[in-house]
């Protein structure tokens, strides 16, 4: 049985809970007055977190979660969580749904969207071998109905295989990173590359002491790779040959975090903790953070987020434009003992300006589970929820989406009849973007999936873009007249 509860003005949050309740609701409140917002409850009598979400060319999105029973160790997240995958659109409507639990004799966590291809729309997770406990990467390819049409399995029997983080690079192939042991200090690093076949190219074992779970980025303007862990950057060239290592100055007070942002060809953000001394007698300060840093990972900014006499550590950040950089995290949380905590999104740009601060929470343990910048301007968030009283001695979270109804005050286009004027066009298309205004003096601008500038040109009326030498999948593009934007969209190359 399915219900759904509709809710109009200020809403409380629930605390029955159902074998399956999606509840939307309108939220007013720690948000300026002419923000929509919209949230979706999803909630089952066991625990469940979001992993993953993305958007796709149809103007739809997919979701990835877990679902299952507390785990206490590694090995018991295959075993304990299953895989739930939703399709939804913009203002959280949910048409498909996929429950994956196992391929083959290995079980299945899926991690995150990779690229569109032939086969399908791919993701990369990881699979543990039900009897010898191997762990490899695992591909896998739904089509638009979420239905699995494909699956592959990487990686050799007496080696771990433990992925962590994965990028679509700039020339079509994919780069994953991990390590070769569950346990830190064990085991060494890991870089993987395939082409856009699939075919190996190279697999690189870095003899570095396993210190955490690494993160990759690639800087294209200097045809460099930068394998992140904790305070250290290991910079690789283009053949996946080290080069140097630099590390994150300690004098600044800030921990690193995973997460790492590409804006330029030369330049990314990358999150952090901020710590300061306490007074004696007082908590430490913890406040979020995040670091500008430049291609050989010295930081030229860092900018703190957070209310004082609280502890505010960083979840995420996401953005289209550095224009408007969505930052979230999760205020004072508590385990032992539990109690209640909140979730913080603050709306901010490259230079660490507040412009706007939103949060949820209290009446229970909330938490940061993920975040997305949508492609015409506002965000979706995921927070979990574990009421505590209710079930104090069992973690079953449910999911709560919150997301801006597709637009918001920062940057949303004003539908004028220039906007409807202007086409773009095929879309998806191959080698050939045809744009049609009927006006002169425009600007336009075409992201890639990091918010980098791959290709922009000014045009007056109508011209075609040669986009031949990028890769197959989705883009931003943006058209512009002075400083006002025009028109803004999604727009897909075939491979």
């Amino acid at each position: 049985m399915v219900i759904i509860i509709i809710f109009t003005g200020n809403a409380a949050g629930m605390n029955n809970k159902l074998f399956f309740l999606l509840a939307f609701f309108v939220l007013g409140y720690f948000s300026v007055l002419s923000q929509t917002l919209t949230q979706k409850w999803i909630s089952t009598s066991q625990d469940e977190s979001m992993e993953s979400m993305t958007y796709l060319y149809h103007d739809f999105l997919i979701l990835v979660s877990y679902r299952g029973y507390e785990a206490s160790t590694y090995q018991e997240q295959f075993t304990n969580y299953s895989n739930v995958l939703y399709k939804s659109d913009f203002n959280l409507s949910f048409s498909d749904s996929l429950f994956i639990d196992e391929i083959d004799n290995y079980d299945v966590l899926v991690r995150s969207f990779l690229r569109v291809d032939n086969t399908g729309i791919m993701y990369w997770g990881k699979a543990l071998e039900k009897d010898t406990q191997d762990e490899q990467l695992c591909l896998l390819w739904f089509d638009e109905d979420l239905t699995l049409v494909d699956n592959l399995l990487l990686g050799s029997p007496d080696t771990l295989e433990v992925i962590s983080d994965a990028i679509l690079c700039t020339n079509g192939n994919l780069l994953f990173v991990g390590a070769t042991n569950f346990e830190a200090l064990q085991g060494n690093y890991i870089l993987w590359e395939f082409n856009e076949n699939l075919n190996q190219i190279k697999k690189v074992i870095l003899e570095e002491t396993v210190e955490g779970s690494p993160a990759i980025l690639e800087i294209p303007g200097t045809d460099k790779y930068h394998f992140i862990v904790g305070f250290n950057t290991f910079q690789f060239d283009s053949e996946l040959n080290y080069d140097t290592t630099y590390v994150f100055p300690s004098d600044i007070s800030i921990h690193p975090q995973p997460q790492n942002k590409l804006f330029s060809d030369f330049d990314y953000i990358k999150t952090g903790l901020y710590l300061s001394a306490p007074i004696p007698g007082s908590p430490w300060e913890m406040d979020m953070a995040f670091s500008v840093m430049d291609e050989n990972a010295s930081v030229v900014n860092t900018y703190t987020f957070g209310i004082p006499d609280s502890t505010d550590s960083p979840g995420k950040l996401d953005f289209i434009t550095t224009d408007s950089i969505y930052f979230a995290g999760t205020r004072n949380i508590s385990l032992n003992p539990v109690e209640d905590s909140w979730v913080s999104l603050y709306t901010t740009n490259l230079q660490g300006e507040v412009l706007d601060h939103q949060f949820w929470g209290g009446g229970g343990q909330y938490n940061f589970s993920d975040l997305l910048a949508l492609p015409e301007g506002g965000f979706l968030l995921a927070i979990t929820k574990w009421d505590y009283e209710t079930n104090p001695d069992t973690v079953t979270r449910d999911i709560s989406l919150v997301t801006e109804n597709y637009g918001n005050p920062v940057t949303k286009v004003a539908e004028t009849e220039i906007n409807k004027n202007i086409s773009v066009y095929p879309n998806p298309g191959n080698d050939i973007i045809h744009l049609s205004a009927g006006v002169n003096g425009l600007h336009f601008k075409l992201f890639d999936t990091n918010s980098k500038v791959v290709i922009e040109n000014n045009f007056s009326s109508e011209t075609t873009v040669n986009i031949s030498q990028l890769s197959g999948g989705i883009y931003i593009y943006e058209i512009s007249q002075g400083n006002k934007i025009l028109k803004r969209g999604k727009w897909v190359k075939q491979f």
